[in-house]
């Protein structure tokens, strides 16, 4: 996997995060009403999870939309473009790739989630599949298959469906993320509640930008 283990969580920022946390959520709203209305949010939610041997999580739930003006063979390149996405994706900090076959692969990769002095690290190796149900209709999914600690497990995909418009192809993109991470500092499921939609929407503006920069297309 990659690179040193990345779990560990500085005792005093524990301590901070209390402190930070009201100003998080003061920010959160602002940050939201001049968020691009572009991707939509369908369903958002995070829980405490308990594992079979007791361990307690935090669980994350999302489902987003968003259309992109771009086919999609186009969207599909860009969301396999293993090399590229640490550029693409400002979460990802690092991708390995083990194996890739065109339809199926498995990379070592390391996402970084940083909010004010705050990190958390995480290392999964994940399995990627491309299925296409149809000349019109595709999914990139994923799935984690080993884990330094800091997640539980780690699903979701990208649903693609291209259709016609009046102003040309486009692309409707559906995400769905199903994560369940640690529990490393004071706040943190509060946290994810505030900022964890917003992420989700820049996790879509961020494809939308690389698609488009394969193409560019500024008719949205």
């Amino acid at each position: 996997m990659l690179g040193n283990d990345t779990r560990s969580f500085p005792a005093a920022a524990a301590l901070r995060a209390l402190a930070v946390f009201a100003l998080l959520l003061a920010v959160s709203a602002p940050a939201a009403a001049t968020a691009d209305p572009g991707p939509r949010q369908i369903g958002f939610s995070v829980s405490d999870y308990t594992d079979e041997n007791g361990g307690s999580w935090i669980r994350l739930r999302a489902e987003f939309e968003c259309v992109l003006r771009s086919p999609m063979d186009q969207v599909i390149a860009t969301l396999w473009d293993f090399a590229a996405s640490p550029k693409i994706f400002s979460r990802i900090d690092a991708i390995r790739v083990r194996y890739d076959t065109g339809s199926e692969s498995e990379t070592e990769q390391r996402t970084g989630v940083r909010i004010l002095g705050l990190a958390f690290l995480s290392d999964l190796v994940l399995k990627n599949g491309l299925h296409r149900s149809g000349p019109a209709s595709a999914t990139v999914d994923f799935e984690s298959i080993e884990t330094d600690g800091s997640c539980l497990f780690s699903r979701g995909a990208w649903g693609l469906e291209e259709r016609s418009s009046a102003s040309g192809v486009e692309t409707r993109v559906t995400y769905s993320l199903d994560t369940c991470v640690e529990r490393r500092f004071p706040g943190q499921a509060g946290i994810m509640r505030a900022f964890g939609a917003g992420d989700m929407k820049k996790l879509m503006r961020e494809l939308r930008a690389a698609v488009d920069s394969r193409a560019p297309n500024p008719h949205y």
